[in-house]
């Protein structure tokens, strides 16, 4: 359709939406044309279902006060009118004729109000199975929510626990990482005098090694356990008596080995250690 004429449509729709009131200001363009025609469309559609159904609404509001005044009537004649009824039979009666209302029934047969009556019960019973559905299914949530609760107090509690001990490892951590930044840096240190001691290997005394400490040491243990039945002996020669010339001349002679074997223990000792 061309965009004038559908922009003279939407402009009657909206003059007769709003009646005497302006109608509000509105873009003009193809967009908003096209988009109000689709909406007047619609609600013209609508008024239209709308108009029908008030329609059919009189047309049975009219039916139904034709057949009200047609047994009126009928109990006119037949003296059954609403005057002959006594209190409790027109209350009785209004009573049916509202519960009919309730029920919806099409007529006021008996038929008619035992099938409201069972659709009733009917329904009744799928009402009293959804209320029985929805207390089970609040049930299961109830425990559910308790069950989450206590897991969320129990995590609460936990966490409470690994945050205070938290705290009191900090310190610990802290030192533990102090102590190993000094290790890395003695690490590194250590590498560095070992990488000295490798470049000037060539430089060593070998008379400083551990192989020859060892021997020396071991040669000076012999020396010592050699050295000990001489002092013995030099000592049963000092207990003999001082005027036996031998003896003397004995124990000068023991003095000078033992001299001797000194002065070679403290050399070694000396050469050692130097």
């Amino acid at each position: 359709m061309d965009i004038g004429l559908k922009r003279q449509q939407v402009s009657l729709w909206l003059e007769q939406l709003y009646g005497d009131e302006v109608v509000p200001e509105f873009e003009l363009n193809a967009d908003t044309i096209s988009h109000l025609y689709q909406l007047s469309t619609l609600c013209k559609k609508n008024d239209k279902n709308v108009q029908l159904l008030i329609d059919d609404l009189q047309q049975k509001c009219e039916e139904y006060n034709a057949e009200a005044q047609r047994l009126a009537a009928v109990l006119g004649r037949l003296s059954l009118g609403q005057e002959q009824f006594s209190q409790s039979g027109s209350s009785s009666l209004l009573t049916l004729a509202k519960l009919g209302g309730s029920l919806h029934v099409k007529d006021a047969s008996e038929t008619s109000y035992f099938l409201a009556l069972q659709e009733l019960d009917a329904e009744l019973d799928r009402v009293e199975e959804q209320r029985r559905e929805e207390a089970k299914r609040l049930k299961q949530l109830t425990e559910k929510s308790h069950t989450a609760m206590v897991k969320v107090n129990s995590l609460c509690k936990a966490f409470e626990l690994v945050r205070q001990r938290t705290a009191m490892e900090v310190p610990l951590i802290e030192k533990r990482r102090n102590d190993t930044l000094f290790f890395k840096k003695k690490t590194k240190a250590y590498a560095i005098d070992l990488a000295k001691l490798q470049t000037n290997q060539d430089k060593i005394d070998p008379s400083v090694t551990h192989d020859k400490l060892v021997e020396e040491s071991e040669r000076l243990q012999k020396m010592k356990a050699d050295l000990a039945p001489l002092k013995e002996e030099l000592q049963s020669y000092l207990c003999l008596p001082p005027d036996l010339s031998e003896t003397k001349i004995l124990i000068e002679q023991k003095k000078r080995e033992l001299n001797q074997l000194e002065k070679e223990f403290a050399k070694s000792v000396d050469v050692n250690f130097t």
